[in-house]
């Protein structure tokens, strides 16, 4: 059977509607963004937009997705139970992925200081790589609150720690607490 071919047009209008929303979410907070604002910057017809969501709120929605599967793809090398050495390679792995993508993160995240997806990210990580039993019920908490902490910190701070130098203090931290 013939893989289905994903037509190169659909790829580059929807990249085009991604890169504009990005552009409005680095601009207005997103209850302020409007198709129809968002259709004409991108040189679209609202039609066109409506063929592959059905709203800002579900383009927004689908591009976190698609940001927490890539996570979850860098996650899948990662054992609950994890070596140091293991530990930062993979956290300088979501580093860099987050720093690839950081138009969209810088951008979502600047929306009046919503950490929603760095927590979701966090979120799946930590589900993901970390085996609970390990901590207490409020040391877990804080591990997850930490570390989305963390990288929020550095995404804002200009991304100017290296990923590994990150990645080492945040372990050093969870270390700590783990006890």
């Amino acid at each position: 059977m013939m893989e289905e071919k994903i037509d190169r047009r659909i790829l580059k209008t929807k990249e085009r509607i991604r890169d504009v929303f990005i552009e409005l979410l680095s601009e207005k907070p997103l209850k302020s963004i409007t198709v129809k604002e968002l259709t004409g910057r991108a040189d679209i017809n609202r039609a066109t937009f409506y063929l592959h969501y059905n709203d800002v709120f579900d383009l927004l929605e689908q591009l976190e997705h698609e940001i927490i599967e890539q996570f979850e793809i860098i996650c899948e090398s990662f054992n609950q139970v994890f070596t140091d050495e293991e530990f930062v390679d993979v956290f300088v792995r979501l580093l860099e992925f987050i720093r690839d993508n950081n138009k969209l993160c810088s951008a979502h995240l600047a929306l009046n200081g919503e950490r929603g997806l760095c927590e979701k990210l966090v979120k799946t990580v930590t589900d993901r790589c970390f085996d609970r039993q390990q901590y207490t019920a409020y040391g877990f908490a804080f591990v997850l609150a930490g570390t989305g902490g963390v990288i929020y910190e550095w995404i804002f701070g200009g991304m100017n720690e290296s990923s590994r130098t990150v990645a080492e203090q945040t372990l050093s931290i969870i270390k700590k607490i783990r006890g």
